[in-house]
Order: structure tokens, then sequence, then C-alpha cells
């Protein structure tokens, strides 16, 4: 394999293979998720083109009931073959970078868990948007057959009957679709150590709305809205979903059963199921206080997780003054141990850590956090995700600086994970190795049809999103 070599944060490029001092596998953006939960408004994307709602989007795409499919096809991947390509050292660990569910639901972590821990699960796609029922005026009739559908049904059906506004695009006839999507999934797990960090899809509604009573009602109810609430044009939808989530889940829809795992997970009761089922990180006094912020330390690596999610709900991200008072102390004792470098993760990175909803003077941004890692020489690395699109960032410091490595998501194109290899050569020079991995599923498996779906969903944007070669297979170099 090719892999561009980037000198961005200078360094010259070694000779021989150097002493492997972390091999990591990084997942980001996986988005298991319940299609049929009445918390999801996926008649916004029917919106689309038109500039007031774009900052609502992603609510829906036509293949996210193959995302726990596609999840399991890369964990069935690791587990066969758990070894970095550039070394061949083992993988230490894999590392979830968040929005690992997408609706912050209970039967979505416990879905998640067990397809990475090892486990059964099932989402059903019975009764979601790719089973046409009849528009009658500005209602809906519930349960009656695709055959009797009025006009184009706005979703994609995969059934070759049904006409929609999806197939004349070039999405496929996928007969028994629904059946296929809804069946029990075994997974064998990893097999080796991991561990997660929550982004704002874990642990808001839809990613931007902090769980409240009106919404968390109609997410364990019966009505899945699927069609925008008559009358409804707000002048600014995103902060009224921040506010007022209910209101855009009213619309005419149709019945779907009743299910109280629906329900919202708050951070005690998350972080105590990664526990239960194995997570690296965390332990019962960060359950207790609802702490994400944790370290995970190998004997030449300190590994530093921070929750970068906003109080006050919306999906982009930020930091609290105490969390950085913490990271510095992390990354001081890293510095008096020579030899030990430190890598950061988070969900949001520099282009994401911006939100200033609220008043809250104790709320830090981007900028912030690189000032603190530049004064530490120990940092090397920056791990994030949130933005779907493979990136690397160099960000040149007083100490050396550090890459900021963005990987892509799964539930999206280009449906990639990433390894990353810490390597340290004679003399000490350093050397990240940045492989990206398909789980190259079988032609015909949902899994391969997911990747697919996806291509197709981010049309012109597949570029932007697969990034640049530079942002792909590299080999980053630091003095």
């Amino acid at each position: 394999m090719i892999r561009l070599v980037r000198t961005d944060l200078g360094g010259v490029l070694p000779f021989g293979t150097g002493v492997s001092l972390l091999s990591l596998l990084v997942m980001s953006d996986i988005q298991v998720v319940d299609t049929l939960s009445p918390a999801r408004c996926e008649w916004v994307e029917l919106l689309a083109s038109e500039p007031l709602w774009q900052p609502m989007l992603h609510m829906h795409r036509p293949y996210e009931a193959l995302t726990h499919w596609a999840f399991a096809a890369h964990v069935d991947a690791a587990r066969r073959n758990p070894h970095a390509p550039g070394s061949p050292r083992p993988y230490d660990l894999c590392l979830c970078l968040g929005d690992n569910i997408d609706n912050a639901q209970r039967n979505e972590l416990d879905a998640f868990l067990d397809i990475l821990a090892g486990g059964r699960t099932r989402l059903s796609a019975r009764g979601g948007v790719h089973e046409p029922v009849t528009q009658t005026g500005s209602g809906i009739r519930p349960g009656s057959r695709p055959g009797s559908v009025t006009g184009p049904w706005p979703y994609w059906c995969p059934e070759p009957a049904v006409p929609d506004l999806w197939k004349p695009l070039g999405y496929p006839v996928v007969p028994g679709f629904v059946e296929r999507a809804s069946a029990e999934l075994a997974s064998q797990g990893l097999g080796f150590p991991w561990a997660c960090l929550p982004g704002n899809h874990d642990v808001m509604r839809q990613g931007t709305s902090l769980p409240e009573p009106d919404i968390e009602r109609i997410a364990i109810g019966s009505h899945k809205a699927l069609f925008r609430p008559d009358g409804f044009d707000p002048l600014d939808p995103l902060s009224l979903y921040v506010d007022e989530p209910a209101v855009f889940s009213r619309g005419a829809g149709r019945q779907v059963p009743a299910l109280a795992s629906r329900r919202a997970v708050g951070r005690h009761e998350w972080i105590s199921a990664h526990l239960e089922r194995g997570a690296a990180g965390y332990t019962p006094h960060h359950a207790q206080q609802g702490n994400t912020d944790a370290v995970i330390d190998t004997e030449h690596v300190r590994l530093v997780m921070l929750d970068t999610n906003h109080p006050a709900g919306d999906y982009q991200g930020s930091l609290g003054t105490a969390q950085l008072e913490w990271l510095d102390a992390q990354l001081s004792d890293v510095d008096t141990q020579p030899g030990r470098i430190a890598v950061l993760a988070s969900h949001h990175g520099s282009v994401s850590l911006v939100n200033t909803r609220g008043v809250d003077p104790l709320r830090l941004h981007a900028d912030a956090l690189t000032a603190v890692a530049h004064r530490h020489a120990c940092v090397v690395a920056w791990l994030v995700g949130h933005r779907h699109l493979h990136e690397i960032r160099p960000h040149p410091g007083p100490k050396g600086g550090f890459w900021e490595i963005s990987t892509g998501s799964v539930i999206d194109w280009p449906s990639q994970t990433r390894s990353v290899e810490f390597i340290r050569h004679a003399g000490g020079a350093l050397e990240i190795v940045c492989t990206l991995l398909d789980h190259n599923a079988q032609p015909g498996s949902l899994a391969h049809l997911h990747h697919d779906l996806a291509r197709r969903f981010a049309g012109t944007e597949c570029d932007r999103m697969q990034g640049r070669p530079v942002d792909g297979n590299v080999r980053l170099l630091r003095r």
C-alpha cells in the first residue's frame, strides 16, 4: 500500500520499521438507528433543498435501516484481522469517537453494544418510511397497502410495485428489503479492548435537542409522524428544535408499536451500560458522577477522552473551563515521564467546537483547547469525528505541534474506519501511520447494499467526504 508522507510539522522520513507504541482502530459516527422511533422527524429531509431547513440535515437517509448491518460488518472484519496494517501490531484498542447511536435511545445503545461487545440484536424497519400508507388530503390512513398509494411516495420504497420519488433518481428495487433489514443480527464482537466517548447523537434527540418531557412521551408512544405538521412554518427551525423538539413530531403519520426502551439515555446510565459490557476507560466513579472525561494509560501513551457536548444543546460542541484545567493536569503529568506521548480524543474537532448557545462564560472553544495542547510537548495527535469526512490538519506549535485526525462516518459515505499507529524511530522521531479501512462485505449482503446507497445519497459530496489523498492513507511525521 502506498502512503503519502506529510512533513507539515517537520521531521525527516525515517528508515526501518521503528518501535510500535500504540495501535488504534478508530470508528466514528456509526449512528445505529431505530428507524421506527416516533421521536424522529424524517420529513425534514424532504425539505433538504430549502436553505432554511438545511442546518437540521440529515434527519433521514434512505439506507439508515441498514446502518447496524454495516457496523457489524466492520466489527466482523476487525475480529477476523485484528492487526494494524502498518506495523503488524495487534490492535491495542478500538476507539469509537461518538455518535455511536442516532437518537440517544436505550434500544439503540443496546443494539450498538451487542454488536461491538458481542450479542444478538434486532432493529425492525417494519412500518417505517419504506412502507407507504395512503395520503388522503392532509391526513394518512394507517395500515393501507402499498398498492393503494396515491401519487409517488416521498421516501424510497424498495418494492417494485410502488412508485416513489427516489427510484427515478437511480435508487434500486430491492424486494424483501424491510424483511431482511428487520432480521435478527448476531455478532461475535470485536474480541479485543474497546472504548467509547459520547457525541451529540449519544445524549441528545437527533443530536440536537436535550431530552424533555414532551418528546419523551412521544418517543415511547405509538404515533410516528411522517409528514410536516399542517401550517408548520418556523422562522428558525434549528433553534425551535433545540427548545421544543416535540412540535416537529405532530404531523400526520401512522401507528407503530409503542416501546418503552425508546426512552432517552442520560450520562449516568450511558456510562453504566458501557461498564457492564466491558468498556475501557470508565470506572464506577465515572458512572456515579456522570463524568465522561477519562484517561486510558498504556506503556507508552496516555489517551485522554473529552466530552465536548454543549450543555444547552445543539449539535456543535464546546468545552468547560474545569475540563481544560483537568486536561492540563493530565498532560503535565505525561510531560514528566520521558518518552511518553499523549493523544487527545473528542467527538468535536477544531472546526466544530464553536457552540455559543446560552450564556455561560465557563464554556470555551477550539482555540482554548489548542492553547492547552500547545503547552505540552507530549501531545502528538487529536482524534475527532462529527463532520462525517476524512481530514487531517496540522497544528504547528512552539513545542512541536500535533496532528488533528478526523475520521469519516460509518453511517454515511465512505462508511470507513481508520487505523492509527504510533511508531517511534531511532533518535526519538515519531511517525503516525493512518490507514483507511473498508468492511469489504460481500455483494448481495445488507452491508454492501448500505455502502452502495450511501454513495448514491452522497452524490456530488462523495469526494469531499472521502477527503484528499493527504487525508487518507498517510505517514504523518513530527520532529
